[in-house]
Order: structure tokens, then C-alpha cells, then sequence
């Protein structure tokens, strides 16, 4: 008799354990069986389809936006040149220099700029051999629809009033012992300059070939340009716009 009892006492706790209150509702289109703190179970209510109930449409298509380019206005630009000089004399005639400028956007298509350019020119010729400081204020004015989305072409024409020094001068044959004299001076150099600017990470580089005609203007009845440096110079250009 005792394991008689013993077996309904067990059973009837089990089935006490088993028979907890489970509280049923609705959250939203979702059914609720909530026993306690982290004991429920939840699945959608049947009959409720989630496109009517939240108002969605199973054809919709996203549109991604492209972001519009941003004009540029304004900024500073970094560059480096060489040139070398276009002659039937015989000599031979590069420049090397850098330059740093402002530009500024003053119209729908044009940019304005302007800065200061230093320059090392060295020219040789059948006998002589001569190296010149130039340093130089680069004014133009630039055709260009420049931005940091998109690789543009660009156009510009200016002149560069540039201030010259001979840091050395040689003969180098004859006469021996003897050096040829130093110019200093001024001259004024037109430019025309066509390029690309391509946008590289958030930097735009820039890329161009230049023309460059230098007119001296301290000629002292002995034209060093003419002469010896060269007056018609094509060159390139490599520059970064920040």
C-alpha cells in the first residue's frame, strides 16, 4: 500500500509541475503563450499577411541616389614644372621649378589664379655655360568645370612677370680663366596651358602641358634669353589641389 501511495503522490506533483497557467494574447500581428520572465513562445497570428498589415508593397524598387558633384570655389595648389626650350640654336636649355597658388572660381566656368613660382633654368651652348634664379608671380585665367566627383579637361592663359638672376656663368673652352658676364633683370612670359584634373581619394591632382614665351625686358644691348636661356620654352606640369 505504501508504494501505491507513493506512486500517486509522485504523480500528482508531476502533473501540478506540468500544469502551470499560460497566459495567451496578441502583440501586434503576432500570438503570445507567456508562462513568465523568459518563458514564452510567440508565432504570427494566422490569417494576417505582414505586406497589408504594415502597408507594404511587394514590388517596391529603391532608388539610389547619385550625390550631385559640388562645384569647387576655391583653394591652394601645389605644383612642379619643366620645360625645355624650342630652338634651331645649338644649345641645349631645360628649367625645373615649383609653384604654389590660389584659386578662386569667378565665374560659372572660370577660375582665377594666382601665386608664386621659383625656378632654376640652366642653358649651355657651344661655349658658354649659364644657370638662372627665376622667381616669378603666375597670374591666369582658367576655363575649367572643376570638381572633386569627376575628371575634367581645363584651359588657361596668363603671363608671369618674373624676376631673373645668373647664380653662374662659364666659357667652356675659351678663354681660359675668364667668365662671361652675369645678368640680372625682368621679363614678362605669356602662357597658355591645357590639362585634366582627376580626382584622387579627397585630393585633385592635376595634369597639363604648357607654352611659355619669355620677353625680356633688361636686355642691356645683350638679350640673355635670347641668346642663351631661350625665349619659346613647352613644358608639363604635375600639381595637387588642396
Amino acid at each position: 500500500m505504501k508504494k501505491i501511495f507513493s506512486m500517486f503522490a509522485i504523480l500528482a506533483i508531476s502533473v501540478s509541475g506540468f500544469a502551470q497557467n499560460v497566459d495567451n494574447f496578441e502583440v501586434g500581428p503576432y500570438e503570445v503563450d507567456y508562462k513568465g520572465a523568459g518563458d514564452y513562445k510567440f508565432r504570427l497570428r494566422k490569417g494576417v499577411d505582414l505586406y497589408e498589415y504594415f502597408g507594404l508593397k511587394k514590388d517596391t524598387v529603391i532608388n539610389v541616389v547619385d550625390e550631385k558633384p559640388t562645384r569647387f570655389k576655391h583653394g591652394v595648389q601645389l605644383s612642379v614644372f619643366a620645360e625645355t626650350c624650342m630652338s634651331r640654336q645649338a644649345r641645349y636649355s631645360m628649367v625645373y621649378g615649383i609653384g604654389a597658388s590660389w584659386k578662386q572660381r569667378i565665374a560659372n566656368k572660370f577660375l582665377f589664379n594666382g601665386g608664386l613660382s621659383l625656378g632654376f633654368a640652366g642653358a649651355t651652348t657651344a661655349n658658354q655655360k649659364y644657370n638662372v634664379l627665376e622667381i616669378g608671380i603666375p597670374l591666369s585665367v582658367e576655363w575649367s568645370n572643376l570638381n572633386a566627383k569627376k575628371a575634367s579637361f581645363y584651359a588657361g592663359l596668363g603671363m608671369t612677370p618674373t624676376i631673373y638672376a645668373t647664380t653662374s656663368a662659364e666659357y667652356i673652352t675659351s678663354p681660359i680663366g675668364v667668365s662671361p658676364e652675369k645678368y640680372n633683370g625682368f621679363y614678362i612670359a605669356p602662357c597658355l596651358e591645357v590639362g585634366a584634373y582627376v580626382p584622387v581619394g579627397k585630393k585633385i591632382m592635376k595634369i597639363g602641358i604648357t607654352w611659355r614665351q619669355k620677353i625680356n625686358c633688361s636686355t642691356k644691348n645683350y638679350d640673355l634669353y635670347q641668346q642663351i636661356i631661350g625665349r619659346t620654352f613647352v613644358g608639363a606640369n604635375l600639381g595637387i589641389i588642396l
